[in-house]
């Protein structure tokens, strides 16, 4: 792949931030969590199943794949290949390959599960990337996908800094984070406390709050903030969708046994193909 790729700014967060999502550095189930409720999945289901993983940043969900013994094959555009591949690359069930969704070198109908986390709402197409994606799932195989949710994405103030910031290069935009993070999240944290309206207030400062996590320790919740804040900030697409939309991909695809929830700012779409 091409260095200057469209998520060549993915490239740098993850590498920047190798350690900062993964379970076994922060020492809680924040990814394995989240990776499980998404998809409904069980360790048991997934343990010698062949796994594909689309977009898989700094390995943050490789690895709880990889702990469930499943045979992961996870995929990145980006060089954040380098820092899964720095994190994961002890597991034995891992093949970790950089490629392009819309030119995966597997067979169509190759795999048993697939999960695709934080990604296609910053690709170039995105019903052709979800499309595309399912084309390797056996028929009969269980998949996972999330996007940003429209229109719920649109009132947020990052869409009035974006047109800018993601043509700001990517050490730039990430030294100007790093400053104006430590100033921005102790207000979002103290609008975020307040009654009843508190979630609504926190919305207005454009700085990722993690508060419904637990972050505790200040020096941690601030490199989330700063990972987070970066990934909003840097995308050359982000393109949410509606509910209506995804349903209908589905119908086309004739896929089975679709949910469409809503978590929190995301559709996760599950089912069967």
């Amino acid at each position: 792949m091409p260095r200057d790729n469209y998520a060549e700014g993915f490239g740098y967060q993850w590498n920047q931030h190798r350690l900062t999502q993964l379970d076994s550095h922060s020492g809680r189930p924040i990814s394995r969590n989240r990776l499980m409720n998404q998809s409904g999945w069980t360790f048991a289901e997934l343990r010698g199943k062949k796994v594909l993983e689309c977009g898989s940043g700094a390995g943050r969900f490789t690895e709880v794949l990889c702990e469930s013994g499943a045979e992961v094959t996870s995929v990145d555009i980006s060089s954040a290949v380098h820092a899964n591949a720095a994190s994961n690359g002890h597991f034995p069930n891992l093949r970790l390959v950089q490629a392009s969704i819309y030119e995966l070198p597997f067979p169509a109908d190759s795999f048993d599960f697939l999960f695709c986390c934080g990604v296609i709402q910053h690709t170039p197409d995105v019903e052709r990337t979800f499309k595309t994606l399912l084309r390797y799932l056996r028929p009969g195989g269980r998949f996972c996908i999330d996007v940003y949710a429209a229109p719920i994405a649109y009132p947020h103030p990052r869409q009035l800094l974006r047109p800018i910031t993601k043509r700001v290069p990517p050490a730039k935009l990430y030294a100007f984070v790093e400053k104006a993070v430590p100033v921005l999240l102790p207000l979002s944290l103290k609008l975020s406390a307040v009654p009843l309206v508190g979630p609504c207030l926190a919305r207005l400062v454009p700085v990722a709050n993690h508060r419904h996590l637990g972050l505790t320790d200040t020096e941690t919740a601030l490199r989330w903030s700063v990972l987070d804040t970066f990934d909003w900030l840097s995308p050359r697409y982000e393109k949410p969708q509606t509910r209506r939309r995804l349903s209908r991909w589905a119908g086309e695809l004739a896929l089975r046994e679709v949910s469409i929830e809503r978590h929190r700012g995301l559709y996760v779409i599950r089912g069967m193909r």
